[in-house]
């Protein structure tokens, strides 16, 4: 089937932004169907490090060498047009796909093949540009600091490994691997309770194993305070920003039952009794978000009290007193305990808190953002201006950095 060039161009934009309703994935795939040279020239546009080539060598063509190479690229696009009573020129072409498709041609044009093309449609329509991102902010890492029932505090990423301390009952180590671990050197019984604190700064993220077995990771601009021994009847621990559970089953040596762990988060209380879960209590989010992987957890905040299933995301609003029950992408949830940004649909002031939150950068917004979404993902180990290009490459915003300060605002040119 022949499609009209802006027709290709829409679907190749909604496929990289993963937004492509059913009905548009088979038009995709019917259209891709008609050859093997539209399906080598698909994968080449949806080929990131292909198209950043092509960006990087545009200086070095002359423009004739760019319009030959574009015309050997993709004739069964132009093919899509109507064939006019005289010659084709190159000016004639441009005319006839019209301005009210010109910008859909230049979007097509950052998104790869089309860029060989960009200095002719440059000349063509001189409000457009490519964005350029300025700096190189690098991504976080394992940072955090432990502060001790005394008040003194460790940093850990500078550390030795070994043993850092002993808290109470339990020993305190920096494992081979990076992880802090506390593991029990004698009876708990009539000793003090002890207090310690993981905080992770903005850029920075951490995993624990807690006394009683429990693993936790903690995300940027996240803390954890707990027991540096548990007793029989509780595990309590309390958190800030966003951390990931892994609790370990223990049985009361008193009742002969499991001893529930406790996770208190933004007013929000997680009862457990052994299960995967992940809790999002940062400040500057609307809700707090306990999301459940396996098990069995109870959420609580004043006279609310709800259970939730494997694959459920509780969502209370202590301000407005207002709780939901949604299922959402565990894929995305999880996404930053696996090294990953995954974005399905997302408000872009969503994403720049998370950009915020792990390159330890300050957003600024100007202009009016509102109804941009976006949907994809991106390693946590790539520098943000790869992120960034990333965001800007279907031309609705742009960023610029300048220190450690981004601003974002809607791509007018």
């Amino acid at each position: 089937m022949n499609m009209p060039l802006h027709r290709i161009t829409e679907l190749i934009l909604k496929y990289h932004r993963h937004t492509l309703v059913p009905e548009e994935q088979e038009e995709l795939q019917q259209w891709l169907a008609g050859s093997e040279r539209r399906q080598q020239l698909f994968i080449e546009l949806t080929d990131i490090k292909w198209l950043k080539e092509q960006l990087e060598q545009q200086d070095k063509y002359s423009e004739q060498k760019i319009w030959s190479k574009f015309e050997a690229l993709v004739p069964e696009v132009l093919t899509s047009i109507p064939e006019p009573s005289i010659p084709l020129t190159k000016v004639r072409l441009l005319q006839r796909i019209g301005l009210r498709w010109a910008a859909a041609a230049a979007i097509f044009v950052l998104l790869g093949a089309g860029m060989l093309v960009y200095t002719r449609l440059h000349k063509t329509t001189a409000n457009l540009a490519i964005p350029q991102v300025a700096h190189n902010i690098l991504p976080g890492g394992n940072k955090a600091v432990l502060t001790l029932n005394s008040g003194q505090q460790i940093i850990l990423d500078s550390a030795p490994k070994g043993q850092l301390t002993i808290q109470g009952t339990s020993q305190v180590s920096k494992t081979d691997n990076g992880k802090l671990s506390y593991a029990a050197i004698g009876p708990a019984t009539g000793t003090a309770v002890l207090y310690n604190t993981l905080s992770t700064p903005r850029g920075g993220q951490y995993q624990v194993t807690l006394p009683d077995g429990t693993s936790v990771w903690l995300n940027s601009a996240s803390s954890i305070t707990f027991p540096t021994t548990f007793s029989e009847n509780e595990r309590l621990v309390k958190i800030t920003g966003e951390a990931y559970f892994e609790v370990a089953h223990i049985i009361s040596q008193k009742t002969f039952e499991k001893v529930p762990f406790v996770v208190e988060a933004g007013g929000t209380k997680v009862t457990v009794l052994g299960t995967h879960f992940n809790v999002n209590a940062y400040t500057d989010e609307d809700a707090v978000k306990t999301t459940l992987i396996a098990g069995a957890v109870k959420v609580s905040s004043g006279n609310i009290s709800k259970m939730i299933r494997p694959g459920e995301q509780s969502r209370l609003n202590g301000k407005t007193n207002s709780y939901e029950i949604i299922h959402p992408d565990l894929e995305d949830v999880l996404a930053w305990k696996n090294g990953k940004f995954s974005f399905r649909n997302t408000d872009v002031r969503a994403i720049m808190r998370q950009i915020s939150r792990w390159y330890d950068v300050d957003i600024r917004y100007k202009g009016n953002l509102s109804g941009i979404f976006f949907s994809g993902g991106i390693s946590r180990k790539d520098n943000i201006d790869k992120l960034l290009e990333l965001l800007e490459l279907d031309g609705r915003i742009r960023c610029d950095i300048k220190g450690r300060e981004l601003t974002v605002m809607p791509n007018e040119q």
